[in-house]
């Protein structure tokens, strides 16, 4: 999957498993050195202290190596031959790493051994260290690293060193150095490195090590089956994508209360509920999983105002900062494609009441003032369009796509309300609810082109994607609005493009493909929801030809969330602005995020 010498390396993407905090990342800017961190403090890569080095050596020294890896082992080769991975690799010197979901992750040399040293990304050394020492009881080393958590390091076959340099006047270690070195009668170690945050828990024997790479494979396996087999042609951009998700879930452990999908493993590991929902909409197999995926940010939820937290991390408790109400939209998608039996009686009396806390938080703090359901945003994050030229005349701003969000909320509160046992009367009122909301967002916010957002009720003259997301709402909307919709999206050179729809028309000089998130890139988030909504219009053409775009372009150049469509503005002529990377925002890594949306649109879009 990922190597020196195949299609993607590491640079962009970092190796990960399920469940383990651990990851393995190739430095941009040393390219072939692989640099290990883990993701406890939500630190990014390019920023943390926390991060070793990760150097091959022979004899003791260093030496170049190429890599290989594949869903469940990274493979570490001296010289510059082809890595072919896996622990099953034999032969020359090399050395095998395998993450495990226990909380350890394992490591074998053949003819070689493995030096870890701890340089930081931020320029501070070896400073993340507070302390590194032997164990009494002489079973291996300790090393404390203070809010990235504890290391413990033992070798349980061959030789290891540790060499440490405290720095008296800086007060900080200027040198972490753990080395791993083969038996020199047999050329081999193996060892194992606990990663934890307050004390070791006995772990016993040691697994085999081919086992143990069996079962992360088996483990890889069985997850992927919660999602429906790709259109033809993208099994292996799927693969790809289940792996992502699968290597960014978590287990229940720090803050998080059940099982998580993080956004970015080394750069923004966080969790936030509208990503949840992302990810549960292309679980078609197991919608019991994605059901779970859709409440989950509920255990967080505020019982005073309702409010549903922005996001988390392993060591966080639940933040404010808003983002649109996915749920509604994600469960819009799965009653289409699956029905709602998933959902069970006892399921709809937990939830009714908390959603429906979710949906009244909107109009409640969100209110427009208009005497209605309409509600203004304050920034443009409680939209998904963070940098949009949407909200070029400032706030707050009445947009239609929240409003879209907000009336498939409500017409999932009223099927919660009515699989339940104590609210079957609530449900006709929130269906009427969101039908005015619906009159009201095509009586006043569609111009005959497009939706139009308002502030202090005069049309911001924007030429974002955004204009067309409520064609979401499907048919609810009249169909004079879905032919135009779908006529403004498939013609060539506005906001479609060879690789899928810009976030902002080709046209406009507001457009950049620079840092911007979604003001001009093509985006994957925006894709999905487009396709989506295209074909709930009964648009099943055009979303297919949309989806096709975006995901044979990802699978050209990887999952990350954002490409830029053009070399040039074509609306001014000039260069674009290029990307320095790297950074840790829109384009530049692979995320959880991206890879969900590709699965939706490759398992649920794209026509088979």
């Amino acid at each position: 999957m990922f190597g020196t010498y195949e299609k993607f390396n590491l640079v962009r993407c970092a190796f990960a498993r399920h469940a383990s905090n651990t990851y393995i990342q190739e430095d941009y800017y040393k390219h072939g050195l692989l640099r290990l961190g883990n993701n406890w403090a939500g630190d990014s890569v390019n920023t943390t202290d926390f991060l070793f080095d990760m150097k091959l050596t022979i004899g003791g020294t260093p030496v170049k190596y190429t890599y290989f890896a594949d869903e469940v082992s990274l493979t570490m080769r001296a010289g510059g031959a082809k890595s072919t991975g896996g622990a099953e690799s034999t032969g020359g010197a090399l050395v095998d790493i395998a993450l495990t979901d226990r909380s350890h992750f394992r490591i074998r040399g053949i003819n070689a051994g493995l030096r870890l040293e701890l340089r930081s990304a931020s320029g501070n050394g070896a400073a993340a260290c507070r302390g590194i020492c032997a164990l009494p009881d002489g079973s291996g080393w300790e090393g404390e690293f203070g809010r990235f958590g504890k290391l413990f390091f033992k070798a349980i076959t061959g030789n290891y060193s540790v060499t440490s340099v405290f720095d008296d006047e800086k007060n900080a270690y200027s040198l972490v150095r753990i080395d791993f070195l083969p038996d020199v009668t047999t050329g081999v170690f193996e060892a194992a490195i606990h990663d934890y945050r307050d004390k070791r828990l006995a772990h016993g024997v040691y697994e085999d090590f081919d086992a143990l790479v069996a079962s992360n494979r088996a483990d890889f396996a069985a997850f992927s089956e919660i999602y429906n087999e790709p259109a033809p042609g993208y099994e292996e951009l799927a693969r790809y994508a289940r792996w992502v998700v699968w290597s960014h879930r978590t287990k229940a452990i720090g803050a998080f209360k059940q099982p998580t999908i993080l956004f970015q493993n080394s750069w923004t590991s966080v969790a936030a509920p509208w990503q949840q929902s992302y990810n549960a909409m292309p679980m078609l197999s197991d919608p019991m999983e994605a059901w779970r995926l859709i409440c989950l940010f509920f255990l967080y939820q505020d019982e005073r105002t309702g409010r549903v937290p922005g996001m988390m991390t392993y060591t966080s408790p639940a933040m404010s900062g808003m983002q649109p109400a996915f749920q509604g939209f994600a469960l819009d998608y799965l009653f289409r494609k699956v029905g709602d039996d998933f959902i069970s009686p006892e399921d709809a009396e937990l939830m009714y009441p908390k959603m429906a806390a979710w949906a009244n938080y909107w109009t409640a703090y969100h209110n427009a003032g208009f005497g209605d359901d309409v509600i203004a945003l304050s920034s443009p994050h409680e939209s998904g369009w963070d940098d949009s030229s949407l909200f070029q005349d400032g706030f707050p701003t009445v947009d239609p796509c929240a409003i879209a969000f907000q009336i498939l909320l409500m017409e999932a509160v009223a099927r919660l309300a009515k699989k339940s046992s104590s609210y079957n009367d609530k449900q006709d009122e929130w269906m009427l609810r969101a039908k005015k909301l619906l009159d009201t967002l095509i009586a006043e916010y569609w111009d005959g082109e497009k939706f139009t957002a308002k502030v202090n009720g005069k049309p911001v003259d924007s030429l974002s994607l955004a204009n067309f997301q409520p064609i979401i709402l499907g048919k609810r909307l009249p169909q004079n609005i879905i032919d135009k919709i779908a006529e403004k999206l498939t013609v060539e050179g506005q906001w479609l493009t060879d690789i899928g729809l810009a976030s902002e028309s080709m046209l406009s000089r507001r457009a950049t493909f620079g840092i911007s998130f979604v003001c001009g890139r093509v985006v994957g988030p925006q894709n999905m929801i487009l396709t989506v909504g295209l074909q709930a219009a009964g648009k099943q053409k055009e979303a297919d030809m949309i989806a096709r775009r975006y995901c044979d372009h990802s699978g050209r150049e990887g999952i990350i969330l954002g490409y830029a469509p053009y070399n040039i503005y074509k609306a001014s002529g000039k260069t674009a602005d290029q990307q320095i990377p790297p950074i840790g925002t829109d384009g530049w890594p692979w995320s959880a995020w991206s890879a969900n949306c590709i699965l939706t649109m490759t398992t649920g879009i794209i026509g088979k």
